[in-house]
């Protein structure tokens, strides 16, 4: 019984923190610049590619690219603190 319970404990503890983390990220893609941000979720959550983005947003993809790597420079610098956080959820989503 102890252990059922401190196992639904710990699941509710990840489940949380996955929850934060999801807030965190979303939070910080919000706040970056407009064209930084379109950018970056065209290509990572709707998976266009560079050239797409660039004819839908009518720049070069050399543009398309600078601005993600602004974005994911920025995302990074923003969620450094939760490295351990991330981590920990990963660990509990592969066991």
């Amino acid at each position: 019984m102890f252990y059922e319970e401190m196992e639904k404990l710990i699941h509710d503890v990840e489940a949380y923190q996955f929850q934060e983390l999801s807030k965190r990220v979303k939070e910080a893609i919000e706040a970056l610049p407009a064209s930084y941000r379109e950018a970056f979720v065209m290509h990572r959550f709707t998976k266009k590619s560079y050239k797409e983005i660039a004819e839908d947003s009518g720049v070069s993809m050399k543009t398309i690219a600078y601005r993600i790597q602004q974005a994911t420079k920025l995302l990074r610098k923003d969620l450094a603190d939760l490295l351990t956080t991330i981590i920990v959820c990963i660990m509990s989503i592969v066991r």
